[in-house]
């Protein structure tokens, strides 16, 4: 979730180190059978894939996948300027069948040619998708052996890899770089848990301070609340909700890399509409006399929710606005028999409000030659940092300056003569 929140921390998550990842691993006396490889960089291709991917993650997809669907990255390429020409899809087919697919773009500056995952900046995981088998380990060091021989990379630079994604084995293995590391904090629905009995999991005075602030929402007009597929109505509320996010932006006087240009909204505004390449997304809106006072825009695949963009109106931030909203999501995703409920990275403390369990989730770089090395070392490890600490500080100055120049101004009056 990449909202601001109403909420405030009450507790810490735990999360687990990279080492738990796991894969399996070929037996000795099994036959290795290396998948035939090829790369995919033309549109016309990429929608030659669209049975056989979607048949691979049917089969073999999981939830923590929702952002390498198909049609997920089909709106992605639709919309984003930067894809097909630079689009990197490697395939891989046994007897040909798809086994793999890794879904890159390259990124070409200052002379470089840098892989990332396709996505950014509205996909919140990269993945490889893969046939769950004994031999995927060979199957990704093999592919990955294809991608540096055909298009030599200087660079792989996979942000936002989970790490018990498919691919995290292969990067430890190399010693592939951690440049970042954040969590991703979830909500685990236990058993045939219903909502009832899942608010139980909160403390009497959180319940209480809920239901006061719904009461006290209730005497601005009638509440209600809808949880939205894709089409008309969905499509409003997802592009109000962005609207809510810029304005949330301007106001707070805070910088998003993802909001610096309007493709994000040209995205969501595409993959809310009825269309033949459903991205799984649904609306969820609590609304104060028919005015949505707070939206969260949200994908579901395969009884797995990710909580992508939830906003409110700051007209009704004194009523928890965000916290009502996301009650009412979860006790509508427990009927849909939603399993887990995904708050994304970073682990921002109003999220562990909900939960107290998180998944790590890493910014990897893996240099395959000396140009690569050094722009990992002179920029990814130091400079971009050092640049991101100065945006943050300018951004704080800015959203204290009010603040800082009352304290001074109080300050001088107690200074004497």
């Amino acid at each position: 979730m990449t909202s601001p929140s109403d909420q405030s921390p009450e507790t810490e998550a735990d999360t687990s180190p990279l080492v738990t990842a796991t894969l399996k691993t070929a037996p000795a006396n099994d036959d290795i059978i290396t998948p035939s490889f090829s790369i995919i960089q033309t549109a016309k291709e990429f929608d030659g894939l669209k049975q056989e991917w979607n048949e691979l993650f049917e089969a073999h997809g999981t939830g923590t996948q929702l952002f390498q669907t198909y049609n997920w990255i089909w709106h992605w390429i639709n919309q984003f300027e930067l894809c097909p020409r630079n689009m990197v899809i490697l395939t891989g087919k046994i007897d040909d069948e798809l086994v793999l697919v890794a879904p890159l773009i390259l990124d070409q500056k200052l002379g470089l040619k840098i892989l990332k995952w396709i996505g950014e900046p509205v996909s919140q995981y990269g993945d490889i998708l893969i046939k769950e088998n004994g031999q995927n380990l060979h199957w990704l060091k093999a592919g990955f052996n294809y991608i540096n021989e055909t298009i030599k990379p200087d660079l792989f630079h996979l942000r936002k890899t989970r790490f018990d994604a498919a691919v995290t084995p292969l990067l430890e293995m190399y010693n592939a770089t951690i440049l970042d590391e954040t969590a991703a904090p979830y909500i685990e629905v236990r058993g045939d848990e219903n909502f009832t009995e899942f608010n139980k999991r909160y403390s009497q005075r959180s319940r209480k301070a809920k239901r006061r602030h719904r009461r006290k929402l209730e005497e601005k007009g009638p509440l209600t609340f809808n949880l939205l597929d894709e089409g008309k109505d969905a499509n409003r509320a997802a592009c109000h909700a962005v609207n809510l996010k810029r304005d949330w932006l301007k106001t707070t006087k805070t910088f998003s890399p993802a909001f610096s240009s309007t493709v994000i909204d040209k995205f969501f505004d595409a993959a809310t509409k009825e269309n033949n390449h459903s991205a799984n997304i649904k609306v969820s809106e609590l609304c104060v006399d028919n005015h949505p006072a707070a939206i969260e825009i949200g994908i579901l695949v395969k009884n797995y929710y990710g909580a992508h963009l939830g906003v409110y109106d700051q007209a009704y931030i004194a009523h928890s606005p965000g916290s009502l909203q996301m009650q009412d999501t979860i006790a509508a995703l427990i009927e849909k028999g939603v399993k887990t409920i995904d708050l994304f990275a970073p682990g921002d403390p109003y999220k562990y409000e909900w939960t107290e369990q998180s998944v790590p989730v890493y910014d990897f770089a893996y240099s395959t030659s000396v140009k690569g090395r050094l722009y990992e070392e002179a920029y990814l490890k130091r400079a971009r940092p050092a640049l991101k600490t100065a945006v943050k500080s300018i951004s704080n100055i800015v959203q204290n300056s009010k603040s800082i120049l009352k304290t001074n101004k109080k300050s001088s009056y107690n200074v004497s003569p």
